[in-house]
C-alpha cells in the first residue's frame, strides 16, 4: 500500500467517533429495515411468459389450426425477442403460450410488440373468429385464494363473490382480483319446436323482434327554462317482467306475450367451463394477486383477515373461506431463515471467543452484527425486497463477513505483542494487510460475479443470493481497514510470550513437512482429487428438489372430448376418498382448470373441461411419504379412464413434469405411433411413474353436410343450418341484456340444451317454414384429432412422466435415451428432450456464460497483488481441492447435486482462495525480510494457520444452520461449500508450500 492511501487510513483511524457514528447509524437502519422492509417467499419474476386465447366457436381442432393456429404462430414467429411458441389447437378454440428469450427484462415492449402481431393476424382469421385475448401476466401468482360458499346456487356465489372484490379494493395494496370458476350468467328464452310451429317464427326470427326492441338509443335532451331535460325513450328491457311482457307478433300476424310462449330464466352460462368444489359443495373462488416487491406481505395478510372478518356477517349465510394465504408461509419461511441468521452469529462468536479469546473475540465479534445489518441497511435502501434469497445470502456471508477481521486482529495483536504501541501496531497491520484483504475481497467478490450477471429464470430467483453476499463481503472490507482497528485499539492488550509461541510452533511443523516432501504431498493431493472426481458419478442429480410444503397436487387428465360434468364428479369421488385419510386436513377440488396459480412454479391451464387438480393438504410433511403410493393406487382403481399423476410442489422453474419428451411429426397418424412407441419406452423404465402423452384419443363429431341445392329450393342456406343447431344446444346470442349490474348475453335456446337428443336432430326444425334438417342435409359420424399441438411452428405432442421416489430426471433419461436413440420412429418423426433437463441445461449455459467474466477479475486481483504468474498459478489451484470435499460431502449428507449446489460450487471459488492468497503473501513478506526459502514458508504456515483456521471454522458454523433448515433448497448448498471449504483449507496448508517450494526452488539454491 503506498503512503498517501496510508495517511489517508490513519486520518480516518483518528476521526474514531465519525467512524463509529456511521457505522452504529447504518447498523440500527439496517435492524429497523428488517422490520419494516418489504417482504414476500420468493422473488418475483419478470414477465416473460404469458398466452394468447382466440375462441373460434364450432371449428373442429384441424381447422383451428388451419385458420387461426398456423398464421398467427407465423405472425409470432416474426417477434425477435420470442424463445418459444407453444401453439394448441381444440374444439373451438386456438391457444398460445409465449416464452421471452431469458436476456429480456423489458418484457412491456416486447408484449407491446407480441399485441401488435397478434392484431396482424386477426386479419386472416375468419369472421366467425372472437377477439384474440393476450394474457401477458401468466407469471403472477395468487397471493391470497378465497371461496364464497354455502349454496347450492351458483348465481347467488358470483355476485356474492363480485361484490367481495368490490369490498376488497377498499384495500389500497392489491394490485388486482381475478374471479375464478366464474359461472358466467345470461338471459336464457326457451324455444321449443312445437311453440315454433305454433308460431311460425324459429329461434332467429324471434331473435329480431327481441333484439329490435332492446337497444341502448339516445334519444336527446330538450331546453326547458335554461334547464336541459334528458329524453329517455326506455328503448331496452329493464326487467325480465317487461321482457316476459313483450308481445311477439306470430307469422299469422298475432300478438302474444313472450311470458306465455316461453319461459325465461336467468341462468349460469351452459355449459360451464370451470369449478371448484370445496367440501362437497360448489364455491365461486377469488384470486388476489399483490404488487410486484413493493409489500410486506406477512402485513398485509393480517390487514386483509382483519377486513374479511368484520365483513363475514354481512354475507351470512354464504361463507367466505380461505384456501391458501401465501403470507403465512412467508411469515414461515423467514421466520426460519432469520433463526437461522441468529443462531449462525452465535455461533460464530461463540468460536470467536473460544478460539481467540475473550479480547480478540470480542473484537471480532462486535464486527458480525454490524456488517450485517450495515449490508441490510444499503440492500433495503436500494429498493431491495427480504425474501428467502436474501436471507440466505446474508447466511452464506456470515461466516466470510469476519474473514477480514480475523485477519486484521489478529495482525494488530501480533504487533502489540511486539511491544509496539495500538497507534504503531494499527499503522503496520494496515501497512500490510490493506491490500492482501483488498485482493482477497476481491477474489470472493469475483467468484460471484457470474451468479450476479446471469440472466434467465434460474437466475432472476437467485440473484438476490450474490447481492448480498457481495453486499456483506464489500461492507466487511471497508470495516476491516475502518472499524476494527477502532475495536481492537480500545480492546486488545499484549499477551504474554508463552501464549504466543504454542500454535505457532506446532503450526510450523506442518509447513516444514510439506517443504521437504513437496513431490509426496503433491502426489497424495491428486490421487485424493482423482479419487473424488471419479466418485461423482455416485451423486444424485437434480435440478431443483421438491418443496417442504405439507401440500400436494393430483392432476387428473381425462381423454380430451370428456364433458366437465364427468371430470368434476370424477374428481369429486377420488377427492372424497383422499378426505377419509388420516392427517388429510382439507381437499380443494378445481374442474375444467389448473385452479388457482398459489405457488410460485404451478403452470396455469384454462378452458379444458378433461383436466381436474385436487389440492391437497395435511397435517405434516412427513404424511406425504405415505399419501402419495395410496393416492396413486386408489386413483388407477376408481378412475381407469383418467390418466392422474399426484406429486409434491415442486422448486425452480415451471416444467410439465421432471421427464419430458417432445415427438415431432407433421403426419398426425406417424405421430401418433412415435408417440406410443416412445412412451412404451419411458414407462418400461423403473423410474418413471404415471407416464403418459397428450396426443389425446380423438373427437368423435357429428358433421353435418348440407344438400345447398335442396335447402335453395326453401330458401334456406348454411347458415340457417348451422343456426337452428345452435339453438338446439348452446343457445342462439341474439342481444345483449343490460338491466343488471353486468351486461350478459341474451339467448334462445331449446329446452335440452346441451341434452338434446341425438335422434331428434334429424327431425330439427329449420327456418320459419320449420323444414326438418333432415330433407336438407345428411349428418354422418366422423373421428377426428381432439388436439394438435404445435411447438415454435412444428407438430408435436408430449411424453410426460414423474419419477418414483429416490430417483430422479437424470437417472430415467441416462436409462431411457439408448434406447429410443435405438428405435425405429416412423419417417418424418423425431423427439427431442425437454422438461427439467431442458431447464436445467438453459440455467448452467446461462452461468457458465458468465463464468469467463468472473474467471478474469480473479486473475486480475491476483495479478494486482502478486504481479507473478507462478504464485497465480499456486492460488487456483487451490480450487480443484475443494472437490476432495464436495462429493463426499454431499454424498455422506444424502443431498443431491442440484442447481444450488452448484451455485454453492462457484462461491466456494472465491472462498477457497483467500486461505492461499494470505498464506503467500506472508510468505513473500517474510522472504522480503531475508528469511531463507524453506524457513520462510514454516514460518508464515505457523503464522497463519490460525487465523486461517478460524476463518474457515467461522464460515462453517456460519452455514451450519442452513444445514438444518426444512427447505430443501438450502442443504445442498450449504453442504456443498461446507465440506469443499474444509478438505481444500487442510490440503492448502500443505500443497500451497509444496508448490512454492518446488517453484522457487531455483531461486533458493
Amino acid at each position: 500500500m503506498n503512503a498517501r492511501a496510508e495517511n489517508t487510513l490513519l486520518g480516518l483511524f483518528r476521526q474514531r467517533r465519525l467512524i463509529m457514528t456511521l457505522a452504529l447509524l447504518l447498523a440500527v437502519l439496517g435492524l429497523l429495515a428488517w422490520q419494516n422492509m418489504n417482504r414476500q417467499e420468493d422473488p418475483f419474476f419478470p414477465h416473460r411468459y404469458g398466452d394468447i386465447l382466440v375462441p373460434y366457436p364450432g371449428a373442429d381442432p384441424e381447422q383451428v389450426e388451419r385458420l387461426i393456429l398456423n398464421p398467427l404462430e407465423e405472425e409470432l414467429a416474426q417477434v425477435a425477442d420470442i424463445d418459444e411458441i407453444r401453439g394448441t389447437a381444440r374444439l373451438g378454440f386456438a391457444h398460445v403460450m409465449i416464452g421471452m428469450q431469458e436476456h429480456v427484462y423489458d418484457t412491456d415492449t416486447v408484449w407491446d410488440r407480441i399485441r401488435i402481431a397478434v392484431d396482424e393476424a386477426a386479419r386472416q382469421f375468419p369472421d366467425a373468429a372472437g377477439p384474440a385475448s393476450v394474457d401477458d401476466r401468466q407469471m403472477d401468482t395468487h397471493g391470497i385464494v378465497l371461496a364464497i360458499s354455502g349454496s347450492d346456487d351458483l348465481l347467488a356465489l358470483r355476485a356474492a363473490a363480485k361484490r367481495l372484490k368490490r369490498d376488497l379494493f377498499q384495500l389500497k395494496d392489491i394490485d388486482r382480483i381475478e374471479l375464478l370458476a366464474d359461472p358466467g350468467e345470461s338471459i336464457v328464452v326457451t324455444w321449443d319446436d312445437a311453440v315454433a310451429e305454433q308460431t311460425g317464427l324459429d329461434a332467429t326470427a324471434l331473435g329480431q323482434q327481441l333484439a329490435a326492441r332492446n337497444q341502448t338509443l339516445p334519444a336527446g335532451n330538450l331546453r326547458v327554462t335554461g334547464r336541459s331535460v334528458v329524453l329517455d325513450p326506455e328503448s331496452e328491457f329493464t326487467s325480465l317482467a317487461s321482457l316476459a311482457s313483450t308481445p311477439i307478433r306470430t307469422a299469422r300476424g298475432d300478438y302474444i306475450p313472450l311470458g306465455e310462449l316461453a319461459s325465461i330464466r336467468h341462468a349460469p352460462d351452459e355449459p360451464l367451463g370451470e369449478k371448484i368444489g370445496l367440501n362437497g359443495r360448489p364455491a365461486v373462488g377469488l384470486g388476489i394477486i399483490v404488487p410486484d416487491n413493493r409489500l410486506n406481505v406477512v402485513a398485509f395478510g393480517e390487514t386483509l383477515r382483519e377486513h374479511i372478518d368484520d365483513l363475514r356477517a354481512d354475507y351470512a349465510p354464504l361463507e367466505i373461506e380461505e384456501l391458501f394465504f401465501q403470507p403465512y408461509w412467508v411469515e414461515k419461511r423467514l421466520s426460519e431463515l432469520g433463526f437461522s441468521l441468529l443462531l449462525g452469529i452465535l455461533v460464530v462468536a461463540a468460536i470467536l471467543f473460544l478460539c481467540m479469546g475473550l479480547r480478540l473475540g470480542l473484537t471480532v465479534s462486535l464486527l458480525v452484527p454490524l456488517v450485517t445489518f450495515s449490508a441490510l441497511a444499503v440492500y433495503a435502501m436500494g429498493g431491495g425486497v427480504l425474501h428467502q434469497m436474501a436471507i440466505a445470502g446474508m447466511v452464506i456471508a456470515l461466516g466470510m463477513l469476519v474473514d477480514n477481521a480475523i485477519v486484521m486482529s489478529e495482525n494488530i495483536q501480533w504487533h502489540l505483542d511486539q511491544g509496539r504501541s495500538p497507534t504503531e501496531a494499527v499503522s503496520r497491520a494496515l501497512r500490510e494487510l490493506a491490500t492482501p484483504l483488498m485482493a482477497a475481497t476481491g477474489t470472493t467478490l469475483a467468484a460471484f460475479t457470474p451468479l450476479l450477471l446471469s440472466a434467465g429464470g434460474t437466475a432472476d430467483f437467485t440473484r438476490a443470493i450474490p447481492v448480498m453476499v457481495m453486499l456483506t463481503l464489500a461492507i466487511s472490507f471497508l470495516y476491516a481497514l475502518l472499524v476494527t482497528p477502532i475495536f481492537a485499539a480500545a480492546i486488545l492488550r499484549p499477551r504474554p510470550v508463552d501464549r504466543r509461541e504454542v500454535s505457532v510452533i506446532q503450526s510450523e511443523k506442518l509447513g516444514r513437512f510439506a517443504v521437504t516432501r513437496p513431490l509426496t504431498v503433491l502426489a497424495m493431493a491428486a490421487v485424493l482429487v482423482v479419487s473424488a472426481g471419479a466418485f461423482f458419478s455416485a451423486l444424485d442429480k437434480t435440478f431443483f428438489p421438491s418443496t417442504d410444503r405439507n401440500q400436494m397436487v393430483v392432476d387428473l387428465h381425462f381423454p380430451e372430448g370428456t364433458h366437465l360434468s364427468h371430470t368434476d364428479h370424477a374428481a369429486a369421488t377420488l377427492g372424497a376418498h383422499i378426505q377419509t385419510q388420516a392427517g388429510v386436513n382439507a381437499v380443494y377440488r378445481f374442474s375444467g382448470f389448473s385452479g388457482p396459480s398459489f405457488y410460485y412454479n404451478l403452470i396455469a391451464l384454462s378452458s379444458q373441461p378433461h383436466l381436474a387438480r385436487l389440492v391437497v393438504e395435511v397435517d405434516s410433511v412427513d404424511r406425504l411419504d405415505e399419501l402419495l403410493p395410496w393416492v396413486r393406487a386408489t386413483a388407477l382403481e376408481t378412475l381407469p379412464d383418467a390418466q392422474v399423476a399426484a406429486r409434491r410442489l415442486g422448486q425452480g422453474p415451471p416444467v410439465d413434469a421432471p421427464v419430458e419428451l417432445r415427438v415431432y411429426g407433421e403426419d398426425s397418424e406417424r405421430l401418433g405411433e412415435a408417440a406410443e412407441a416412445v412412451l412404451a419406452v419411458v414407462r418400461d423404465d423403473p423410474g418413471s411413474r404415471d407416464a403418459r402423452h397428450t396426443l389425446g384419443e380423438g373427437l368423435t363429431s357429428l358433421h353435418i353436410q348440407v344438400d345447398d341445392a335442396r335447402a335453395a329450393e326453401y330458401d334456406l342456406d348454411r347458415g340457417d343450418v348451422a343456426r337452428a343447431l345452435a339453438t338446439a344446444s348452446r343457445g342462439l346470442e341474439i342481444s345483449t341484456w343490460r338491466a343488471e349490474r353486468d351486461a350478459m348475453p341474451l339467448r334462445i335456446r331449446s329446452p335440452e340444451g346441451e341434452d338434446f337428443p341425438l335422434e331428434g336432430l334429424e327431425g330439427l326444425r329449420v327456418g320459419e317454414a320449420g323444414i326438418p334438417l333432415s330433407e336438407i342435409a345428411r349428418i354422418e359420424t366422423r373421428w377426428q384429432p381432439a388436439i394438435i399441438q404445435h411447438w415454435d411452428l412444428q407438430r408435436m405432442t408430449q411424453v410426460l412422466s414423474e419419477v418414483v421416489d429416490g430417483q430422479t430426471y437424470v437417472h430415467v433419461l441416462n436409462r431411457v435415451q439408448p434406447k429410443l436413440d435405438a428405435l425405429d420412429l416412423p419417417e418424418g418423426t423425431h423427439y427431442a428432450i425437454g422438461g427439467a433437463a431442458e431447464e436445467a441445461g438453459e440455467a448452467n449455459t446461462e452461468l457458465f456464460q458468465t463464468l469467463p467474466i468472473g474467471a478474469l477479475l480473479l486473475v486480475i486481483f491476483l495479478l494486482v497483488q502478486f504481479n507473478s504468474f507462478r504464485m497465480m498459478g499456486m492460488v487456483l489451484i487451490t480450487v480443484p481441492l475443494a472437490v476432495v470435499g464436495v462429493i463426499p460431502g454431499l454424498w455422506l449428507a444424502d443431498q443431491p447435486f442440484s442447481f444450488t449446489a452448484i451455485l454453492g460450487v462457484v462461491a466456494l471459488v472465491g472462498i477457497v482462495v483467500n486461505n492461499a492468497i494470505v498464506l503467500l503473501d506472508r510468505i513473500n513478506r517474510n522472504r522480503e525480510d531475508g528469511m531463507g526459502l524453506d524457513n520462510a514458508v514454516a514460518e508464515a504456515v505457523g503464522r497463519r494457520t490460525r487465523p486461517i483456521l478460524l476463518t474457515t471454522a467461522t464460515t462453517v458454523a456460519g452455514l451450519f444452520p442452513l444445514t438444518l433448515t426444512q427447505s430443501t433448497l438450502w442443504p445442498p448448498l450449504a453442504w456443498a461449500i461446507i465440506s469443499g471449504l474444509l478438505a481444500s483449507t487442510l490440503l492448502t496448508l500443505v500443497v500451497v508450500p509444496a508448490l512454492y517450494r518446488l517453484a522457487f526452488r531455483a531461486e533458493a539454491a
